[in-house]
């Protein structure tokens, strides 16, 4: 009698493909994003590196102020502004005396200790940042006000100088212009592995 053959078993080439997407794609996915959510999360809980601000804002009486000049810039952190504008026809504006990052809150009691505040929560700013040659900026009065939008990081509203009365942030027409918060970029390597 002849011998009949057995059947092999079917071939697993799916599941083979299936273990190679997870282990070459979804595991090194997930481990780029729970690195990225640890990174954000020990950046909010220490305060947090400052993202620079970058645009313009404009004032009918100084004309056109830069947020991210050559040899300046303004830095933007959770609960404060540090840095340097720039007004070509007003020269430099210093948006507080605190450098180096971290925590801050400025009393805006003295020449030593004056700036812009911004609440963590709202966005909203307060205090004072001055310029040798425009004097003391509010970024608080009674009429106007600046905030930084906490979802996509866009200043608006006006602040104040005596000697160069309202400076907008953000306008659509009759020209655009805003000044808005760059963050940082994260960069991570890619990294494919071999068989």
């Amino acid at each position: 009698m002849p011998r009949r053959k057995r059947p092999s078993p079917p071939r697993q080439e799916g599941a083979n493909v299936a273990k190679k997407m997870v282990t070459y794609f979804v595991y090194p996915l997930l481990v780029i994003a729970i690195t990225v959510g640890l990174l954000r999360a020990v950046r909010a809980a220490v305060g947090g590196d400052g993202d620079p601000a970058g645009g313009y804002a404009w004032s009918t009486n100084a004309g056109w102020i830069n947020f991210a000049p050559p040899y300046g810039g303004v830095t933007v952190y959770a609960d404060h502004l540090e840095g340097y504008a720039w007004g070509e026809n007003i020269g430099w504006i210093r948006l507080g005396t605190h450098t180096g990052g971290g925590p801050h809150t400025y009393g805006n009691t003295s020449s030593t200790d004056y700036g812009v505040n911004r609440n963590p929560s709202t966005g909203e700013l307060s205090g004072y940042a001055w310029g040798t040659n425009v004097g003391w900026i509010d970024f608080d009065p009674a009429l106007g006000g600046v905030v930084i939008d906490p979802d996509d990081g866009t200043f608006d509203g006006y602040a104040w100088g005596e000697n160069v009365g309202w400076i907008h942030f953000k306008n659509t027409e009759p020209v655009a212009y805003g000044v808005s918060v760059l963050p940082h970029q994260v960069y991570l390597p890619l990294v494919l592995a071999g068989d």
